[in-house]
């Protein structure tokens, strides 16, 4: 039996502020979703035309030149506009359970928080027991944004290296999801605070409006799942997402 998507609701004392901060961005979300599609295909199809041009110059011999250089921007632009592209079934308000192949989804969504953050240096490191989970696609994202954006903005600059490592495990009732950073953590006991609404844990040149992390795992606990942090100062943080199974076609809205 599949679990409810009502079980194990968020803390009553934030759950006000939590529907006022959504209801407010439904509409926002939807405009925003609108004009990124028009913008993706204008500038797509503007792309392609200049590296029609590229092509042609290279044919006709016309160097030295500024081609090339050209070339690799719209190449690297190209690689931003794809990035941007949803899976399939995703939709703000709609949501149904599908088939999803992990690696990439969780690549491209790494890859936009390294631009967003400036942090083209962090390491990403995978470790699946399956290349597919059956799940809601837009809701996973919205997580797996969040916890790859929490685990960038805390990076540790004092360390040789900064990575961050997803693992998955399957199992016959459900999904976990580890996320783990080497960044500078939190000192002991305050792990939890970090699922406060408005509360900021990466360091000022980083930080956002503190509502991600709580309203991430309102998200979870609505779908029969758990959250869970361990940090220490120092030492990184480690999430542990355990997400239920669901019948292919469920939906939520």
């Amino acid at each position: 039996m599949r679990p409810s998507l009502t079980e194990s609701p968020p803390n009553a004392s934030n759950m006000h502020l939590v529907l006022a901060y959504v209801a407010d961005l439904e509409l926002e979300v939807d405009r925003l979703r609108k004009q990124r599609l028009f913008v993706q295909h204008e500038v797509l199809e503007t792309l392609r035309q200049i590296q029609l041009r590229c092509a042609d110059a290279r044919q006709a011999g016309n160097e030295p030149s500024p081609w090339p250089e050209i070339d690799q921007a719209v190449r690297e632009l190209s690689a931003v506009m794809r990035d941007l592209q949803e899976l399939p079934g995703y939709h703000p308000a709609h949501d149904q359970v599908i088939a999803i192949a992990v690696r990439p989804l969780v690549e491209q969504v790494f890859r936009w928080q390294q631009r967003l953050l400036s942090a083209p240096e962090v390491v990403l490191r995978l470790e699946l027991d399956s290349e597919h989970v059956e799940w809601f696609p837009a809701r996973l994202r919205h997580i797996l944004d969040n916890l790859l954006s929490n685990a960038l903005k805390s990076r540790d600059p004092g360390k040789d290296q900064a990575w961050v490592h997803l693992q998955l495990r399957v199992s016959p009732e459900g999904y976990e999801f580890r996320v783990t950073d080497n960044g500078i953590g939190l000192p002991a006991g305050k792990g939890d605070q970090m699922f406060e609404l408005f509360y900021r844990a990466a360091p000022a040149r980083a930080a956002g409006l503190g509502v991600g992390l709580p309203v991430v795992k309102m998200l979870v606990e609505q779908s029969g799942g758990t959250l869970a942090v361990e940090s220490g100062e120092g030492q990184g943080t480690t999430f542990t997402l355990i997400l239920p199974r669901y019948d292919v076609d469920d939906y939520l809205t």
